[in-house]
């Protein structure tokens, strides 16, 4: 298990209060010292995320005996059911692995109105170690560019994905309510996980403009067929750099 899924275990059992007091007192040590653990911590508590209900049909795909080897103390079995700190430790593995496969359903007992907000919450979970496993050949991910542009109606080809500093590690498909949002992931070799995500939608078109969500940039925009949203933890200029060359790249 990396260390940053275990701090990610260990922050989420100190926000559901199931350290024991040296434990507890041990990681409150460890937040005074350490600006990027509490940071992380401010994260996760502030995150509304109703786990169970977004990651359950993920569960129930779950390879249990690979995932229980990986994280014996947090992963239970169906018929026991998964603790929160389990489901976090599940989602991040899920990803890593690459077996959530092509189609990710968030499903929220009151949806955001606003679908940039609802793909920020998710991004969050996200670290450079949730898709550092992620190791698709060109051909799967020219294969799932195809599949996830079939889905939205849009071209993606690969030849014009490729962004100075990244690799293009998968694109899927998630749905949001009845929705359908297309989302292709890049590990920046600097700044970690950056998502181009996609929604079909009709109307005018819309300038790029740029916003700060749980702690990341976001630039978005819209074509009158679709709109986009580009979210990283890149600064800000980079961002609308490489928002402008997918722009670009997606409207010829």
């Amino acid at each position: 298990m990396s260390s940053t899924y275990a701090a990610d275990e260990l922050l989420v059992a100190y926000l559901d209060n199931q350290l024991d007091p040296q434990q507890r007192l041990q990681l409150e040590q460890r937040l005074a010292g350490e600006p990027a653990l509490a940071e992380r911590l401010t994260l996760l508590a502030r995150s509304n995320l109703p786990f169970k209900q977004a990651f359950a049909p993920l569960l129930d795909e779950a390879p249990v005996q690979q995932l229980s080897e990986a994280w014996p103390l947090t992963v239970a079995t169906p018929q026991t059911g998964i603790s929160r700190r389990g489901l976090i430790a599940a989602a991040v593995g899920f990803l890593a692995l690459g077996i959530a496969g092509d189609r990710v359903y968030l499903q929220f007992n009151q949806p955001e109105d606003n679908w940039r907000g609802l793909v920020a919450q998710y991004m969050a979970l996200y670290t450079p170690e949730t898709l550092a496993g992620a190791d698709e050949s060109a051909t799967q991910i020219v294969a799932q560019l195809q599949q996830t542009g079939d889905r939205l109606g849009i071209s993606l080809p690969a030849q014009k994905l490729v962004l100075k500093g990244a690799e293009l590690k998968n694109a899927r498909v998630l749905a949001y309510d009845d929705r359908r949002i297309a989302q292709l992931t890049w590990l920046d070799t600097q700044y970690g996980a950056l998502a181009l995500c996609i929604i079909q939608q009709t109307g005018q078109q819309q300038p790029a403009e740029s916003e700060r969500r749980q702690g990341m940039n976001v630039v978005y925009w819209a074509d009158g067929n679709h709109a986009f949203m580009l979210i990283g933890h890149n600064p800000t200029g980079e961002m609308t750099a490489l928002a402008a060359h997918l722009q670009h790249a997606l409207s010829t």
